[in-house]
């Protein structure tokens, strides 16, 4: 009988052994953040249980961004210093209290209280996790497409799972945390597969840092300019993560808290497949700007025309150009990133991302208390694509950095 070879042992091994920590860095890194869109589909029983509208839902939404924010500021290079395996277990057990306190929520104090530890479990996991799968996986693009996969994919699965649950389930604002408790349970395991991939220890100190940038003007400005588009992209993750479920019940009349879910969730399916999908070439700003555009005027145009149809086809662009622009810059990101600064610069990427979300959100709230729906909707979508087409235009005037080859992340 003649046998076929396959791969020597030696070069199955490391692979192997390479695999589980690599999922289990994906798989925390998913969880935590699919614990930070629990709550979309809650929002409205909240309104009703705990009698408040949409300033107070916006401010609600709003403490998770400051958690995320402040930890991204302070702590935005706390793994650079101490390691990345206690960071991560820092993030499960913020996550885990965050869960505890909406599970036991009583009034609207505890809530808010809780989005904030939520926000700084997610501001410790993007920066570490990120770093942590690009330390462990060779290839940076492979690296790019699982950090952004877990990241988006874990808000898909947050928000289509808990409005599943909120459905279906009895006592939904308790019962949905109690659930997740479990996933915490899991990453609690996994956790005990990532290795420390960081560098030497050095002393940290808890204060207020000074964003990160590359070296080098052009690739400072390459860095700049995809944070830029990530800001404007991220109006759309910011309306769709606190206000949008409110839209669809009032302006959609969809009543349904697993549709609003999966409706939701759409955005960021739709953007896990594009990171995944989307062919090298078109991995570019333009693509991603244009797909932003195309996607805001749609739901914009939904909302006007009270058309269920066209919101899902908006959602499915706009969340396919968040999917691109993410995948992009943290591509680039990585690319100018150096090994004893990466969850840093990566941490500073994230406060453009997370900086977008909470100026928008708030400007939609007060805008929607003040003015209505259509009003606040149309400056929503005017201010995303003229944010996205600055960094587009930023992008343009960036020269290829070396030895980098930043030609694979360029416009």
């Amino acid at each position: 009988m003649i046998m076929t070879a396959g791969p020597p042992q030696s070069e199955k091994a490391p692979r192997a052994r390479r695999l589980v920590p690599v999922a289990a860095a994906v798989l925390i890194y998913t969880l935590v953040m699919a614990g930070a869109n629990l709550t979309i589909p809650l929002y409205d029983l909240w309104a009703s249980k705990f009698d408040f509208g949409p300033v107070i839902t916006t401010l609600v939404f709003v403490a998770y961004i400051i958690g995320v924010v402040g930890m991204l500021l302070v702590a935005g290079s706390l793994s650079d210093a101490i390691g990345r395996r206690p960071v991560l277990a820092l993030a499960l057990t913020l996550t885990t209290v965050s869960t505890l306190g909406f599970a036991l929520a009583n009034g609207l104090t505890i809530l808010l209280v809780s989005r904030v530890l939520s926000g700084a479990a997610t501001g410790l996991i993007t920066a570490t996790a990120t770093a942590s799968i690009a330390e462990i996986v060779p290839g940076r693009k492979t690296a790019a497409v699982l950090a952004t996969a877990a990241n988006v994919g874990g808000l898909s699965l947050g928000v289509i799972g808990a409005g599943l649950l909120a459905e279906f389930v009895p006592a939904p604002t308790r019962t949905v945390f109690w659930c997740y408790l479990g996933a915490c349970a899991v990453a609690g395991f996994a956790w005990l597969a990532v290795p420390e991939t960081a560098g030497p220890r050095t002393r940290w100190r808890p204060r207020v840092r000074r964003l990160a940038h590359p070296r080098g003007a052009g690739r400072a400005r390459s860095f700049a300019a995809s944070g830029v588009l990530a800001a404007g992209s991220s109006g759309v993750n910011g309306f769709f993560s606190s206000l949008a479920p409110a839209f669809l019940h009032d302006d959609l009349g969809i009543s349904n808290l697993a549709v609003i879910g999966a409706s939701v969730g759409a955005l960021f399916v739709s953007a896990l497949l594009a990171q995944v999908f989307t062919p090298p070439r078109l991995l570019r700003r333009s693509t991603g700007t244009g797909l932003l555009a195309i996607g805001m005027i749609l739901i914009e145009t939904a909302l006007w025309t009270r058309s269920a149809p066209v919101f899902i086809a908006g959602t499915v662009f706009a969340g396919a150009a968040v999917g691109i622009v993410m995948r992009h810059g943290l591509g680039v990101t990585d690319a100018l990133s150096e090994p004893g600064n990466r969850a840093e610069l990566n941490a500073t990427y994230f406060l453009f991302v997370y900086s977008g979300i909470v100026g928008h959100v708030l400007l939609l709230g007060v805008l929607d208390q003040i003015a209505g729906t259509r009003i606040s909707s149309i400056t929503l979508t005017v201010l995303v694509i003229a944010i996205a087409l600055t960094g587009l235009a930023l992008g343009r005037s960036t020269e290829p950095a070396n030895p980098i080859r930043m030609e694979d992340f360029r416009d």
